[in-house]
């Protein structure tokens, strides 16, 4: 009966000195599976512990996820720190490390061809929203239009003031909708040109404090060292030039590249 399990928090270079790594899943000790130009790093777990039905059962479990989570970041974190890693996912579980071993040979042109594309960067986030009512007010001074038939409500009788009321609305609705979108691709677009690749994603509101707003812009960024002054002082021009707007953003990194290494399997 196995009694212990690999848990494999991704592949890193063979050179890399695992002596000043955190703890790892459970406290346990971070070491090195090597393979061929190619290392694993990995973690011995109980194999009771990490049972497939018991951790399908314990992810409903915050507290028990969270420090695992926690744990399993601190570690690629610190490895993307110390040089290139390719992050797996949570749960990537090995019989032993003959199993680990394997893995890595049947994918070294794989991993080889990952490490070239991500090796030289660092990940960072983006995230955009936007506040309805401060646009509201800053979208006058945008749009032509909605200057104009604002002009007209102000000299309008009653019932054509009215009428011209729901127009503005209408207007201003999709103006807003149009700016946000245009803001968006801009952004995207301008700290895509300082990076070494992007994705952009679905945005979502969960989790974001109400008064942030409207998530428009979800995406990550590959950045290299040379450049990250670049992509965070172009950031910053995106920030001055459009948070008087109602536009909030908000910023993390770095990561490792979580995004850019495609899906994994074993």
């Amino acid at each position: 009966m196995i009694e212990r399990l690999c848990y494999v928090y991704g592949v890193v270079r063979p050179s890399l000195e695992t002596s000043t790594a955190p703890a790892g899943i459970d406290g346990g000790t971070v070491s090195l599976i090597p393979g061929d130009d190619v290392a694993a790093l990995a973690t011995s777990v109980s194999a009771d512990d990490y049972a497939p039905d018991k951790v399908e059962a314990l992810t409903a479990d915050v507290d028990w996820v969270s420090k695992r989570a926690t744990a399993h970041d601190s570690v690629l974190t610190w490895a993307s720190d110390n040089g290139p890693v390719i992050p797996f996912p949570m749960w990537t579980l090995f019989r032993d490390a003959k199993a680990v071993k394997a893995m890595l040979a049947k994918r070294k042109s794989e991993m080889e061809e990952t490490f070239s594309r991500v090796s030289g960067g660092r990940e960072f986030i983006v995230r955009v929203y936007v506040q309805p009512g401060v646009l509201k007010d800053s979208l006058l001074e945008q749009n032509s239009e909605l200057r104009a038939l604002e002009e007209e409500a102000g000299r309008a009788s009653p019932g054509q003031k009215y009428l011209l009321q729901r127009k503005i609305e209408n207007v201003r609705r999709d103006a807003g909708r149009d700016f946000a979108a245009k803001v968006a691709r801009e952004i995207y677009d301008s700290l895509r040109d300082t990076s070494i690749d992007a994705i952009r994603e679905q945005p979502v509101n969960s989790g974001a404090p109400r008064e942030q707003g409207r998530a428009i812009l979800n995406a990550s960024f590959l950045v290299a060292a040379p450049r990250v002054v670049e992509f965070q002082r172009e950031l910053t021009s995106m920030v001055n030039n459009y948070e008087p707007s109602g536009f909030k953003f908000d910023f993390t990194g770095p990561w490792p590249p979580y995004h850019f290494v495609g899906e994994r399997s074993q």
